[in-house]
């Protein structure tokens, strides 16, 4: 027993030496386990909620749940010390620990005893967010919604702290959300396709009733037509339905299986489980701040603003639809509004989503700063630093600079080109010497990969001219024929060798005419992106097609015709372009997306097959009013 009371369960929890905990819990009996320390009222439970131990916090409530309910000299439980410490994997456990114990022992006041103070309440919800726990505040909100519209800070949290999308190549491999939707296409696709099916006895069933001969012929000829032509079309849609459920059905099973064996796969599928997490917390705090009075200039101003610099198009979104577009009269500390900043920070999926709101478009056109910048300039400043490192590269930092500039010019009015600011700058003056530094950078970089580039090109180029001409196995000394002409491999060792020496040459001649460009800023927008984007493609083609010629030769020549020499040929010949690839892919992709993949503009348009089949449907009865006039 110590001085202040505690006794070895005590200074083991608080020392984390688990294993002793476990054994202790199990040999000693419920009066010394819920001790409680002689100046403070604590019992080893509070010790584990102070200093974080989950795991003991685990131990002592499995070995007896009372421990939840002792409060100490101050009327605290042990959930409502870990409140105050902000040990976020321990507050979550001891919350679904208290739920749990108020659901099996009918004890609401359980439940609801740890309700911690305002202050307490608010950083709690601050803190899980920021450490991207969004299951445990999304737990944390729906137990306690007062704490979400208190004050701003929650969702200035969520907009800093809100998680990417998947990115293209990982929405690609990542299953259907829900197959049940597909099944519910399905269900509406056939019963579309049986109706006309049947139509010409439905038009039958109609002149029985009483509809005219002149009804039953135009059912029974014309739209009897229509309809089997549609319901064919719906059937083979129907079929498609059948193979994509069943291919989603294995492949979401497979998925299953990958994501506990494969780490990217289960960083993907965590990526997308805090996205729907995050999305929930957004949705149920903005419900929260909307029913409040005047919530939008009190409560979503400062955090629309910072969604504006963060990028995250989401909580925009959220925000405007529970504050009825209020927030977008919303500025900063330095009179920056959310087109300005979305401009500043390049956030375009922002900057897209404010384009298309017409109503303050002329608004935004001449809205000026303090120092007479209009968004013109603002697109001439250089990008925060955290955003031009999304970029790989200085060439592809600069291009995006350039998009960004293109873009914001065709938005606002021909005039505001040539205006000045304070300083007597345009914003092209401006855009010239904030990217000063920038375009050095881009040019050395250039220069750099186009020489290194040039140098494998030439060096290629000389190898296959030369295997061109002392063809493998020698010439026929009467007709100069090669003597292995006749020979399948010597075919591919012609085509890939004449490939390969026409790639390495265009590689070659196109870094020249990068070496001998005048690198100006321009030039970083389309033509210096797209020609080291053909030539590294060329030295890539080139690459392969030597090694595919020289492993024709190496067959042709030493193998004596036996094709289980195919088998370490190619597997060597595969090392040096896997290499390459592995290593050079990554640049042909970004120079190919940066340059020809747009980021402004982009809408979604979408036509999928439910309102191909909810218009069929509504054609059906239209029809079916038709015949019964």
């Amino acid at each position: 027993m110590g001085n202040d009371g505690s006794t070895v369960l005590h200074i083991a929890v608080a020392t984390g030496h688990n294993d002793f905990v476990k054994k202790l819990c199990s040999s000693i009996t419920d009066e010394r386990l819920l001790h409680q320390r002689e100046n403070d009222g604590s019992t080893a439970l509070h010790i584990a909620a102070i200093v974080g131990n989950k795991v003991a916090a685990e131990l002592l409530v499995k070995n007896n749940r009372k421990f939840l309910r002792i409060k100490d000299h101050k009327g605290r439980d042990p959930l409502h010390k870990a409140y105050e410490n902000m040990h976020l994997d321990t507050i979550g456990y001891l919350l679904k620990a208290v739920n749990d114990a108020a659901t099996t022992e009918s004890q609401s006041s359980l439940a609801g005893s740890a309700l911690p103070d305002d202050e307490i309440g608010i950083g709690l919800l601050v803190n899980a967010i920021s450490a991207k726990q969004y299951s445990l505040a999304l737990e944390l909100v729906e137990k306690f919604p007062m704490f979400a519209s208190k004050k701003d800070d929650v969702l200035v949290a969520i907009a800093k702290s809100f998680p990417n999308e998947l990115d293209y190549w990982e929405t690609l491999v990542y299953p259907p959300p829900n197959l049940n939707n597909i099944l519910e296409v399905l269900r509406d696709v056939v019963e579309c396709a049986l109706i006309l099916l049947v139509w010409p006895a439905m038009a039958v069933w109609k002149y029985i009733r009483g509809s005219s001969i002149r009804a039953l012929l135009y059912n029974m000829v014309i739209r009897t037509v229509l309809a089997w032509l549609e319901s064919f079309f719906l059937l083979v849609c129907s079929f498609i339905l059948i193979v994509c459920f069943i291919f989603f059905k294995l492949y979401s099973l497979w998925w299953t299986v990958a994501k506990i064996l494969f780490v990217p796969i289960k960083r993907i599928d965590e990526k997308k489980k805090d996205r729907d997490e995050a999305e929930k917390v957004l949705r149920f705090v903005c419900k929260e701040i909307s029913k409040l009075e005047n919530s939008g200039s009190d409560h979503f101003a400062r955090p629309i603003l910072e969604a504006a610099c963060q990028n995250a198009y989401q909580v925009v979104r959220e925000i405007l639809y529970y504050s009825s577009g209020a927030a977008l009269q919303s500025r900063d500390k330095d009179g920056y509004d959310i087109i300005q900043l979305a401009i500043i920070n390049r956030s375009e999926k922002i900057y897209n989503h404010i384009y298309d709101i017409g109503e303050r478009k002329n608004v935004y056109r001449t809205c000026k700063h303090s120092y007479e910048n209009n968004i013109l300039h603002l697109a001439g400043k250089l990008a925060p630093s955290s955003v031009l490192n999304r970029r790989t590269v200085a060439a592809l930092q600069l291009q995006r600079e350039l998009q960004w500039l293109q873009e914001v010019k065709k938005f606002v009015f021909p005039s505001s080109t040539t205006q000045e600011n304070i300083d007597k700058e345009t914003p092209y003056m401006v855009f010239t010497r904030e990217h000063k530094e920038l375009l050095k950078e881009g040019e050395q970089w250039m220069k750099t990969t186009t020489e290194s580039c040039s140098i494998t090109a030439a060096l290629i180029v000389t190898i296959v001219f030369a295997a061109a001409i002392t063809v493998p196995g020698g010439s026929n000394q009467e007709k100069g024929t090669p003597l292995f002409k006749s020979k399948a491999a010597f075919i591919i060792f012609a085509i890939a060798d004449a490939i390969s020496l026409f790639a390495s040459s265009t590689a070659l001649l196109v870094f020249l005419s990068i070496l001998t460009t005048r690198f100006a800023e321009n030039d970083f927008l389309v033509s210096l992106p797209r020609r080291l984007f053909i030539g590294i493609f060329s030295l890539l083609l080139s690459t392969t097609t030597m090694m595919v010629a020289f492993s024709a030769t190496l067959f042709l020549v030493f193998c004596d015709n036996k094709p289980w020499m195919l088998a370490p040929i190619s597997g060597l010949a595969f090392i040096p372009i896997a290499f390459f690839v592995s290593l050079q892919f990554p640049l042909i992709v970004d120079l190919l997306w940066s340059t020809y993949s747009p980021i402004f503009g982009k809408h979604m348009k979408s036509t999928n097959l439910r309102i191909l089949v909810d218009r069929m449907m509504e054609k059906l009865k239209g029809w079916f009013t038709l015949a019964e006039d």
